[in-house]
């Protein structure tokens, strides 16, 4: 269980929804606000993912998608959004702005289950396909 997941969503229930879902292939850090999860990412090794609620107290997820999205260390987090906003905008907004999926709650924790899972293999394949590692491939 090397792969962390950060979880930024500022109710509880939500929080304490996901963590179960994912505490068994993953170590799970739930924060409840952007500001704990910055903080959280400048003293800790870069999370394998996060699922990041659009609606946060002080900072949107968002917000928050683009600081990660201009920071050298952090641009690039497969980051999912979480959320309740029913409007398209927003939605497409988001995945502009390099969010690697959204999805609208309520969700179905096996459906967040499987989109995690199915990114990470993605990026994983891709890690082992870079031009570096080709000349290893036969």
């Amino acid at each position: 269980m090397n792969k962390t997941i950060l979880v930024v969503d500022d109710c509880d229930m939500m929080r304490r929804f996901l963590v179960p879902v994912f505490k068994h292939d993953f170590r799970v850090i739930s924060l409840n606000n952007p500001f704990d999860a910055i903080l959280w990412l400048k003293t800790n090794p870069a999370p394998d993912m996060i699922l990041l609620d659009y609606e946060l107290p002080g900072m949107s997820g968002f917000e928050m998608l683009n600081h990660l999205r201009k920071s050298k260390a952090w641009a690039n987090i497969p980051t999912i959004i979480l959320s309740g906003v029913k409007d398209a905008e927003k939605r497409w907004q988001c995945l502009e702005a390099g969010a690697n999926d959204f999805i609208s709650k309520p969700f179905h924790p096996k459906e967040l289950s499987l989109r995690v899972h199915l990114l990470m293999n993605r990026i994983n394949a891709q890690k082992l396909t870079t031009p570096l590692n080709r000349s290893f491939m036969i």
